[in-house]
């Protein structure tokens, strides 16, 4: 009984730690650096700065002809609640009825962008280098203090049952962090003076860590809690740019999925002793973009849309429990995204954006 509850519980947590992300479109960041974020993450078909046109179609970066080197550090801060009630009689006979709200407590979390671009007006070939973190998520939820087992219980005051300890059928102190970064050489080519291929090949860095650790199986004391494991991914990105000269502007790229080997986690239980470990592999979504620019005077338009590949990516096909309480994977659906952004630059070293990512 105590192990069904607890599956219930941890299910309802990964829904929401997989869905309390840096963006709405999964864990999939919209958008790279000041000038793109502000753009809506618009950018296969405008690209306004070196580190939304390396992000988001390798053959923009033909339009720069010279050295540029960008750097960003975003900071990124939400606040997330996470409810639950119980009627009487849930925790046995004679027991009062409870409920109450978690506020996560992770705080800021930063997001770097480095990127650098090489290039020659006279020049058909256009190189860049980036440095991006690309995705992320994380939740910090303390445990329920006010708690049937405290002896201050008093259960008209803010008592949240999903964060009971495990031992009382919650899952305690919930907490989960997710990084990866994202390191891409990219070249552009110019075809003709108005359009222009690019290709980037990738190296990434992903980095997990949650407690408990429900892709780990449960024993007598629970679920475990993990160390942070940690996966090196290839992947790649290919772009088509189309610019008329006349103000439209035309894009697509394709960035394949990126391929992780098994994310190690050497599990503990609560009481501190030795749980067996668990492998699971989760890598990054491929994506198809589309996008349509245009620029006229002060003013410049972007429109994206894409297209994120969950359902065929590894760590996201499957969902669900396994015989023995462990999570086969998220169960994500695929994720479309419309990222759109008007920048005006009437104002002498003071350009305005407003972006929107739906």
């Amino acid at each position: 009984m105590k192990i069904k509850i607890m599956k219930k519980l941890l299910q309802l947590a990964v829904l929401f730690l997989t869905t309390v992300t840096f963006a709405q479109v999964g864990h999939v960041m919209q958008g790279i650096g000041s000038v793109n974020m502000s753009m809506g993450g618009a950018a296969t078909a405008q690209p306004l700065d070196i580190s939304g046109a390396l992000q988001w179609n390798p053959a923009a970066i033909s339009v720069f002809d010279d050295k540029i080197i960008n750097f960003d550090i975003g900071l990124f801060f939400s606040s997330p609640e996470l409810s639950a009630s119980l009627p009487a009689g849930m925790m046995g006979e004679g027991s009062p009825a409870v409920s109450g709200i978690t506020k996560d407590d992770k705080g800021v979390s930063p997001m770097p962008a480095l990127a650098m671009v090489w290039g020659k007006e006279d020049s058909k070939h256009t190189f860049g280098v980036s440095v991006f973190g690309i995705s992320g998520f994380g939740v910090t939820f303390p445990e329920e203090k006010n708690n049937p087992m405290s002896p201050t219980f008093n259960p008209t005051l803010n008592s949240n049952p999903i964060s009971y300890a495990q031992n009382m059928g919650g899952f305690g102190h919930f907490e989960s962090n997710y990084m990866l970064l994202q390191v891409g050489v990219t070249w552009a080519y110019e075809i003709t003076e108005k359009f222009s291929i690019g290709i980037q090949p990738t190296i990434n860095y992903g980095a997990l860590k949650m407690e408990p650790n429900p892709i780990a199986s449960p024993g007598a004391a629970g679920y475990p809690k993990s160390d942070n494991a940690s996966a090196i991914g290839f992947g790649g990105q290919i772009g088509l740019f189309y610019d008329s000269k006349e103000g439209v502007k035309i894009g697509a790229s394709y960035k394949t999925e990126q391929e992780f080997g098994d994310l190690e986690f050497d599990n503990k239980y609560l009481d501190g002793t030795e749980a067996p470990g668990a492998d699971f592999k989760m890598n990054y979504p491929s994506i198809l973009s589309f996008g349509l620019g245009y620029s006229i005077e002060d003013f410049d338009f972007a429109v994206d849309y894409r297209l994120i590949d969950y359902e065929n990516t590894d760590g996201f096909i499957k969902k669900g429990w396994t015989q023995t309480g462990s999570v086969k994977g998220f169960g994500w659906k695929n994720v479309n995204v419309l990222s759109a952004g008007i920048q005006y630059k009437g104002i002498e070293r003071l350009p305005l954006r407003v972006g929107y990512t739906y």
